[in-house]
């Protein structure tokens, strides 16, 4: 049996009610992130250099936290602009109990699409003061993850499931810089991507990404000459524009 496939029936085994009764929880939820990272690696090169560290306990030091490291914290799940993806021991164990296993495989594909978008265009939130755009898309990447990254279909009740995760965990912050996207909005993205199954679709390829249609531009730009001020010149005309593509597609779906 080759790596992908050990891999894939980990996953698949992990997610299964009578695995379960066999495991312990905090094991469980370790065999599904780790599955879950060695699926999208496989899937997706532009994320094989992360390091995905966990359970990360108290302490666990990445660039975006240096001083103290880790706290620990119940919702300490995140991606680094050091290639790191953290998610601590408490976190892992409360997303477990409260969501499921396959909200641990939620979280672990939405932490890879975030790694996903640092290495293709950067964050849209390091030009314009939101982050929701950013997080939007890496729900839709991750739908797109959870539909090709295995080769052995997820059922449609846990596909519902991590949905649903997503759902819980919208925000109604919408004047705030982190805000995450309403209840209606993630799950909505997420089921796109999944159904879509396309990173062109999330704006999220080498063809198609949102740095490109800001400048647009047909190709893909050099970052290199791909200033920040260019895009800030073309940014509000053209976020209009997305923002009507967003309206237009929650009124559809």
């Amino acid at each position: 049996m080759n790596t992908l496939s050990r891999t894939s029936l980990l996953l698949i085994l992990s997610l299964l009610p009578s695995s379960l009764e066999v495991r312990a929880q905090s094991y469980s939820a370790v065999g599904v992130a780790r599955a879950s990272e060695g699926l999208i690696k496989t899937y997706d090169p532009t994320v094989r250099d992360v390091r995905f560290l966990v359970p990360a306990p108290r302490g666990t030091k990445t660039a975006c936290n240096d001083d103290g490291g880790s706290t620990n914290g119940d919702w300490e799940a995140y991606y680094c602009g050091d290639k790191t993806i953290l998610v601590s021991q408490r976190a892992l164990s409360q997303i477990e109990n409260r969501y499921g296993l396959e909200a641990i495989a939620t979280v672990v594909a939405h932490e890879f699409a975030h790694a996903r978008q640092h290495a293709l265009t950067g964050f849209s939130s390091d030009i314009i003061r939101t982050q929701v755009l950013d997080e939007l898309q890496a729900d839709c990447i991750a739908g797109v993850y959870m539909r090709r990254a295995t080769p052995i279909a997820l059922s449609e009740k846990q596909i519902a499931r991590s949905k649903e995760f997503l759902e819980s965990i919208g925000d109604y912050s919408i004047f705030e810089r982190d805000h995450h996207g309403t209840p209606g909005m993630r799950g909505a993205v997420f089921q796109f991507g999944y159904n879509k199954g396309s990173l062109n679709a999330c704006l999220a390829s080498n063809e198609r990404n949102w740095r490109m249609i800001l400048t647009g531009m047909d190709n893909v730009i050099d970052k290199g000459a791909d200033t920040i001020d260019q895009v800030r010149e073309k940014t509000p005309d053209l976020l209009d524009n997305l923002f009507e593509r967003g309206s237009e597609f929650l009124n559809n779906h």
